[in-house]
């Protein structure tokens, strides 16, 4: 069923909302649909969000289209950052801005308290920072975080992982939402998707597309955080290099794009009393470390 958001039964020409299996995907294109999300936003004040752009060729020289926003697994937001323009991140607040703690979706992606979860931020904030101005703060990278858990189980990691794959392997998808990765792998290997980004009205593949970016990705990133060995401070330091090597002029999207991190070591895998001898990432000696922990040369 095709609703506007906020209700249903009321069919158009654009979908303003539908489902990915058991979550509600919210379509985000006027900007008192953004204002009812943000309001939504503030009311909630999660602590975690999860997020993801898409667009053609996502980058400074691509495109910024969708912004997709989740913080519960039950419903994704989907902003319509092509239809709005600037307005996407500049919008405020309709009532009672000064007590809200985000007036505006560029708030929300610089605010420096709240974990910003990406599977892989580096074309995102390409692309925002240099169509919007927009820096992120406080970034959490599964991608990283998967490399780390994959080392700790004592693997040899030299590449990351993709979105689908984490997802297929961390998401403990149900049996339904397996059907949903089914399909659109299905239509897009025989050419029949309709997954356009740039075309309006916006067609429920897309819609759906863009929400599988965060669907699962909240689940994923708290059932990381519960593992014992995982340095939160570390990973979310590692996403900010990320971050912020897109925002250089010299950047290109595929310098070391699938490549792991060489400086990572993961301790207990060199053995016992936390001495590191000899590290096949990137070499050199420590001391007094504690065992388990994923650590960085300086």
């Amino acid at each position: 069923m095709v609703y506007l958001f906020g209700s249903r039964g009321t069919e158009g020409p654009q979908s303003s909302s539908t489902r990915l299996g058991d979550k509600e995907v919210k379509l985000v294109s006027t900007e008192l649909e953004l204002q009812q999300m943000l309001t939504e936003l503030n009311k909630s004040c999660p602590s975690v969000i999860v997020v993801n752009a898409e667009g053609r060729a996502l980058s400074r020289n691509g495109t910024l289209s969708l912004l997709s926003m989740c913080w519960d697994e039950d419903v994704i937001f989907v902003i319509d950052v092509q239809e709005l323009g600037s307005k996407a991140f500049s919008q405020t607040v309709k009532d009672g801005a000064d007590s809200s703690k985000w007036a505006s979706v560029k708030e929300v992606l610089e605010d420096s308290t709240t974990v910003k979860v990406f599977c892989d931020p580096r074309s995102d904030s390409d692309a925002l920072y240099h169509h919007y101005g927009i820096l992120l703060k406080n970034v959490f990278c599964v991608q990283l975080a998967e490399v780390a858990c994959r080392r700790q189980a004592r693997h040899k990691v030299h590449f990351v992982k993709s979105r689908k794959n984490i997802i297929l392997e961390h998401g403990e998808l149900s049996e339904e939402e397996l059907k949903e990765w089914d399909k659109f792998e299905r239509e897009k290997s025989l050419g029949i998707s309709s997954i356009n980004f740039s075309r309006r009205p916006l067609s429920n593949q897309t819609l759906k597309y863009s929400a599988l970016g965060v669907a699962y990705l909240l689940r994923i990133y708290m059932k990381m955080a519960k593992k014992r060995f995982m340095d939160e401070n570390w990973i979310k330091e590692e996403s900010k290099v990320r971050v912020e090597k897109c925002l250089l002029p010299s950047y290109e999207e595929e310098e070391n794009g699938a490549r792991a991190p060489t400086d990572w070591v993961v301790l207990n895998m060199l053995g016992r009393g936390g001495v590191v001898h000899s590290v096949r990432f990137r070499q050199f000696r420590t001391r007094n470390c504690s065992k388990g922990r994923v650590y960085r040369k300086h």
